[in-house]
């Protein structure tokens, strides 16, 4: 596995900004790394704390996180503070920094525009527990023994994994009768047949990747939303972080969003390179 990377820590709001540094100082001191903390005001955010008082000009955060951060004896880190499109304030830091994760609090509209965004990994805190010692691994491909999965072992090496993939993660390539022509008969049957050995091939797939990685996995045929699935399976497991390897414009990338807003959990998110 690679090295991690330098951490881009990401925050709008300074009253959750000691829980990032916590976090990040953890994962920086665990894989000798260090982070910038980039702090962007968002005059939108009317709930931001104390917006324009005296306590939250730029001045006094960079002050406030300076001071957060030199409790965590890490050196080599860096502060930024400015004001408003933190969606482009992290891209072009990412284009100055080779940073291997991005940590951020859950923010409804800014944390989905960043995982909408973003290619590089993102931890979204909401607990932000400081271990974690049953996580979730949701997956679409097998892919992710290439990057991701390689990520997220070496990021929580004393959690036990649990892998998940259910088969509402895949398009089936079904005939629409409405749209067949009227010279060719709709088989439905055929069509029930022709999707169960998908299925079959790959629950088959997946347990073969789960036995090579020598990690237990569950597949499983849901029969909820994706979303309202996955945080059954995180109850069901007692998961205290949920991990989901997408591909891109899957059905398990579009679910992303509604997970967000539902899980009480901290969810890390990687895209396959």
């Amino acid at each position: 596995m690679e090295s991690l990377g330098r951490i881009l820590c990401v925050c709008n709001d300074i009253n959750k900004s000691q829980r990032v540094v916590k976090k990040a100082a953890q994962i920086a001191k665990e894989h000798n790394t260090t982070f910038t903390f980039l702090f962007v005001i968002e005059k939108s955010l009317f709930e931001l704390p104390a917006y324009g008082t005296d306590e939250a000009n730029p001045k006094s955060i960079k002050h406030m996180l300076e001071t957060q951060i030199e409790a965590t004896d890490l050196e080599g880190t860096v502060v930024f503070v400015y004001e408003n499109d933190t969606i482009g304030r992290v891209m072009l830091e990412l284009e100055r920094e080779q940073c291997g994760l991005v940590i951020t609090p859950y923010e409804e509209e800014i944390t989905k525009a960043l995982v909408l965004a973003l290619k590089t990994p993102i931890l979204v805190l909401k607990e932000a527990k400081e271990t974690y010692e049953n996580i979730l691994v949701a997956l679409d491909n097998t892919r992710v023994e290439e990057y991701c999965l390689p990520l997220v072992q070496n990021l929580f090496k004393s959690g036990k994994f649990h892998l998940l993939q259910d088969a509402q993660y895949f398009f089936y390539p079904l005939t629409d009768p409405f749209l067949s022509s009227g010279m060719i008969p709709y088989d439905t049957i055929q069509e029930m047949v022709e999707e169960e050995e998908i299925v079959a091939s790959q629950k088959s797939h997946f347990e073969h990747f789960c036995n090579t990685h020598n990690l237990e996995g569950t597949f499983k045929l849901g029969t909820q939303n994706i979303d309202d699935d996955l945080l059954d399976m995180a109850k069901q497991y007692t998961s205290d972080l949920l991990v989901i390897l997408p591909t891109d414009e899957t059905l398990l990338d579009m679910a992303i969003k509604n997970i967000l807003s539902a899980s009480h959990l901290d969810i890390l998110i990687c895209k396959q390179k």
